[in-house]
């Protein structure tokens, strides 16, 4: 099997397929507290295939609070990432298989606990690298977390940024602000 063949397995199976902009395939499943992404290819061995699937999940609050905290628009940021994927490693992928890691996907992000996941994502530094600061203003935001963004405004406007990645601006936390005010009303 093809990572086509893949592909329209899981639309089968009701998965929203996509390729990114190098030619990566993911994959969306919606449940209705939270949206499934499954990252995955096969690659190719002598004598084997392999099917490799890399899973995290998230919610449409976390999502959409990263995405207006930043201002990139991204559709979908991950909550929770899975510490290992799945890799089926057999003489040829067959629909079984795919069939397997969609239920394997689904049952993992079940099993999921989404405050713990905000919680984590809220708990991290401010000096956090990449895009971990975002994760963490858009869980705090979620979380509905107030007074602690406005600390940050306060620190902000007296020169002082926390440890906050160099790309954090001071929209960054007016923004969170706003949707932790959001979020708290809800």
């Amino acid at each position: 099997m093809k990572t086509a063949d893949v592909t329209k397995t899981l639309e089968v199976l009701g998965w929203e397929t996509h390729t990114d902009e190098v030619g990566d395939k993911f994959t969306h499943f919606y449940l209705p507290d939270r949206t499934i992404q499954i990252i995955y290819g096969v690659r190719k061995f002598s004598n084997a295939q392999q099917l490799e699937a890399m899973l995290s999940l998230s919610t449409d609050a976390f999502s959409k609070a990263c995405s207006e905290i930043s201002g990139d628009g991204a559709g979908y940021t991950p909550l929770i990432r899975a510490w290992k994927g799945i890799r089926m490693k057999v003489p040829e992928v067959l629909e079984e298989h795919v069939r397997q890691v969609s239920s394997e996907s689904i049952q993992w992000a079940k099993g999921q606990d989404l405050e713990a996941g905000l919680k984590t994502n809220a708990s991290l530094p401010t000096d956090a690298p990449g895009a971990r600061a975002v994760w963490h203003l858009g869980a705090l935001a979620v979380l509905g977390d107030i007074a602690r963004l406005r600390s940050y405004q306060i620190s902000f406007e007296a020169g002082d940024r926390l440890g906050f990645v160099n790309y954090v601006t001071r929209g960054y936390i007016d923004r969170a602000v706003g949707l932790a005010q959001h979020f708290s009303c809800n």
